[in-house]
C-alpha cells in the first residue's frame, strides 16, 4: 500500500466524480422547446501552465486527469444518463440516517440535428459477489427513437437490493454501434462494499488495452509507473468495469512498458494490478 499514491488517486477521483455528475445534470436539462433551462457547458480550466493544485483537465506536462475522460464522454453528442431518485426519506431527520434511493432514472441525449433510432440495455449486478441480477424483459432492453437536440427521458425503474447494486445502461444506434455507455452506483460510495477478491484484468494487444473485471469495480485508470519514464496517450481511461464486458482503449506511446491500474479502494486489498 503506497498511502500518496492512494491519495493523489482519490483527489483525481473527487473531481471527476464532481464533474461528472454536473455534466450529467446540465445536458439532462436542454429537455426541448420551451425547457431550455440549460443551454450550454463552459469548461473553464483546460490545463495548467505551472505545477499546482487546481481544476485543470490536463497538468503541466500535458498528462490527462481523469476528470478529462469524463468531460469527453459526457460532452458526446449522444449520451445516456441516470440518478438515483429518493423514493423514502427518513422519519426522523436527526436520526442521521439517509433517504432510501431504489429507483432510477434513465434518460438519454440526442446531440444531433436529426432523430436517432436507439436501443438502450440495462444490466444489473451485485457489487459484493459479482453475480447478475434479472430485471424484468420490459426494462432490459427498449427500443427508442431519440428527439433531436435535446434530452429524452426513458424510463423510472426499481433497482434490486439498490443498496448493493449497479445498473450498467448501453445505449446503441441501429445499426447495433454503441454511441454511449453509463454505469450508476448506490450512493454514497463510501458505504459500498466491494468483491474482497476483486480483480482488474489488464491485457494489451499491439495498441489496444483491454480491461475486464470479476466483479463491479468503480473508476479504473490505467497509466505506465513513473519509473518507467512518461505515461502513454490513451483515448480513453477513468471507467468503471462490470462483469462479462470488455472494454477496448487505443493507446499510444506504450512501447512495451508494464501497465498499473487503479481503482477505487484497490488499497483494501492489493494495491491495483501491474501487467
Amino acid at each position: 500500500m503506497n498511502p500518496l499514491a492512494s491519495f493523489i488517486y482519490t483527489t483525481q477521483f473527487l473531481q471527476a466524480e464532481a464533474m461528472s455528475y454536473a455534466y450529467n445534470h446540465w445536458r439532462r436539462e436542454f429537455r426541448g422547446t420551451g425547457e431550455e433551462n440549460c443551454a450550454g457547458i463552459l469548461v473553464w480550466q483546460l490545463n495548467d501552465i505551472w505545477p499546482g493544485t487546481s481544476w485543470a483537465l490536463v497538468d503541466v506536462d500535458l498528462n490527462r486527469k481523469a476528470s478529462y475522460y469524463i468531460t469527453k464522454r459526457a460532452l458526446a453528442k449522444a449520451v445516456v444518463g441516470m440518478e438515483r431518485v429518493t423514493t423514502k426519506d427518513p422519519s426522523y431527520i436527526v436520526t442521521g440516517f439517509l433517504p432510501e434511493k431504489s429507483a432510477l432514472d434513465v434518460w438519454a441525449v440526442n446531440g444531433l440535428v436529426v432523430p436517432v433510432e436507439a436501443v438502450l440495455k440495462l444490466s444489473c449486478f451485485d457489487i459484493e459477489t459479482g453475480n447478475p441480477i434479472s430485471l424484468p424483459d420490459t426494462e432490459a432492453e427498449r427500443y427508442l427513437v431519440l428527439k433531436p437536440n435535446q434530452s429524452n427521458e426513458i424510463v423510472r425503474l426499481t433497482i434490486p437490493n439498490a443498496e448493493q447494486t449497479v445498473v450498467v445502461a448501453y445505449l446503441d444506434n441501429s445499426e447495433g454501434k454503441r454511441l454511449a455507455r453509463w454505469v450508476s452506483w448506490p450512493e454514497p460510495l463510501k458505504y459500498v462494499r466491494f468483491k474482497k477478491d476483486l480483480k482488474v484484468e489488464v491485457q494489451v494487444e499491439d495498441d489496444e488495452v483491454i480491461l475486464s473485471t470479476n466483479a463491479p469495480a468503480k473508476g479504473v485508470i490505467v497509466s505506465v509507473p513513473i519509473e518507467e519514464g512518461e505515461d502513454a496517450v490513451f483515448d480513453d481511461n477513468f471507467v468503471d468495469l462490470v462483469p462479462g464486458e470488455v472494454i477496448r482503449i487505443k493507446s499510444s506511446g506504450l512501447k512495451g512498458r508494464k501497465l498499473i491500474a487503479n481503482w477505487l479502494c484497490d488499497w483494501e486489498s492489493e494495491q491495483g494490478f501491474e501487467l
